[in-house]
Order: structure tokens, then sequence, then C-alpha cells
């Protein structure tokens, strides 16, 4: 069963604005939109969610995204102040997954133990960001993936979902929450998007330390639809401007990667 057919959807995608429609008999045209750079690099403190965060990729992701726009925030107390949902997990006779929470209500499971926790959507992160900046949290969920590249063109970070490899190839599985029925992948992940390139996409990977990992883009663009198109942000931030780099990428100067024990996630 594909992602959102008959149980509840990783996020449900944000309407599009209805587009103005032109006066009678036309008018002036409207100006030119400038092309967007071929290729963007944001500098980001990069970070790590092991090994205290084992199941904090949602968190960490989003302590980068704040640090690097001017609002720092450890990703220790954005995961005590983050969303929870506690409904108890239930697991069958052959250890699958019967119940537990909605992660479009709180984070699932424990942020802490790596074999008991799961994550949370975009709606709990767009709450998180609104708590400690009052009306700034984004949702960028359902919008086409160019518009998030032309938000990091604009120097703005932002976080996504996608899977812990980076692939829409992923074991599925469906519990039931109290809200109704979840259908995801443990092996859903968030990064933060810092760049691209005509065929690539950069993201800053809590799951590995690294500052601006290379993905192929038609494959990164799959497991974010796969997972609901989940996006978000923080209104009117940007990095300096100082720490982008648009072009030629190869002349750029990261920070090293952030140290810290990868491991995937287990059920």
């Amino acid at each position: 069963m594909a992602a959102g057919q008959g149980a509840r959807a990783p996020g449900r995608p944000a309407q599009a604005a209805s587009p103005a429609r032109a006066a009678a008999g036309g008018g002036p045209r409207p100006p030119a939109t400038a092309r967007p750079p071929l290729a963007v690099l944001l500098r980001v403190e990069p970070q790590n969610q092991f090994p205290q965060l084992p199941n904090g990729c949602e968190v960490t992701s989003l302590s980068m995204l704040l640090g690097a726009v001017g609002h720092p925030v450890s990703k220790m107390r954005l995961a005590r102040l983050m969303p929870v949902d506690p409904t108890p997990r239930r697991l069958g006779a052959g250890g699958q997954i019967l119940a537990w929470g909605d992660p479009n209500v709180g984070f699932v499971g424990s942020v802490y133990v790596h074999a008991d926790g799961f994550g949370m959507y975009h709606g709990p992160v767009v709450r998180l960001i609104d708590r400690l900046l009052p009306g700034r949290g984004l949702d960028l969920t359902g919008r086409p993936f160019d518009s998030l590249l032309a938000r990091v063109a604009a120097g703005q970070p932002v976080e996504v979902w996608t899977t812990v490899p980076l692939s829409p190839d992923v074991p599925w599985v469906t519990w039931q929450s109290p809200e109704g029925p979840v259908h995801t992948t443990l092996e859903e992940h968030a990064v933060l998007l810092v760049g691209y390139t005509p065929s690539k996409v950069l993201i800053a990977n809590p799951f590995n330390g690294e500052a601006a990992q290379s993905v192929p883009r038609a494959r990164f663009i799959a497991s974010w639809q796969v997972m609901g198109r989940q996006a978000v942000t923080v209104a009117g931030a940007r990095v300096p401007a100082q720490d982008r780099c648009v072009g030629r990428l190869s002349a750029c100067r990261l920070p090293p990667a952030s140290g810290g024990q990868a491991g995937r996630r287990q059920a």
C-alpha cells in the first residue's frame, strides 16, 4: 500500500493558493523573474543526533536551522520542548507494531532510546518553532520541490522529511493510533536542505554529521515524496550573506563534520 492510500499519511499537503486571474483584456506584463543560480550552498554548522538523541533527527535538523539563521537552540533543549504523543507502543506476538502514537500529533516513542522511538512530522515541528519564535513556523508541506530550492537560493535552509537511506525504497508498516491508522516507515528521517547543483541536492545530515552531503536530486525527491512532501522553515529568516556560496561551490569552505556514532533505527 502506497503512503497515504487507505491510512493516515505522513503529512497532509498544504493547499496551494489560487492564482490571481488576469485582468480582462490583458494588462502590463509582470516583471521578468530572475533566473535562479545553478548551484548554491549555505554554510551551516553541522550537528550529529548521536549519541544523545538516536531518534532525534527532527530536533537536530531544527537546531542546525535555528543556529544558521541567528536563533541558536540546542538539540537537547528542543527535545525537552517538542510536542509528544504519549501513546504507548503495543506489539503483536511476532513483534510487529499493532498500536502506537501519531507523529502528526507529537513525537512518538522515546527520542533517547534507540529501539524505543520513532519520530514526528511537520505539524509538531512547526508548533515547536512557534513556541520559540511565535508566528515564525512556516509549513511548506505540499509545495513543489523547486520552491524549496528557491528558498535555499534566497538563503533560507529548509528542514525536509526523507528516509535514512535517502531513497524511496524502504519497508512500510501500519499501526493504529488514537487518531486512526498510521502508515509509515521506520526509516523515517529529517534533514536540512542547504544547497543544490544541477543534478544533486546538498543536505546537512544529522545521521552522520555531514555539513553538505551530496545526494542525487531525483532519488532524494522521490524519498521526500513518499514521506508526504513534508518541509518546514522559519519565516523571514536567512543565513548571513557571507555564509552563502553561489556558483562555483568547490571554493566554499565548510565546517568539519560533527562527530557521533550513526546507527540504524530499530523497531
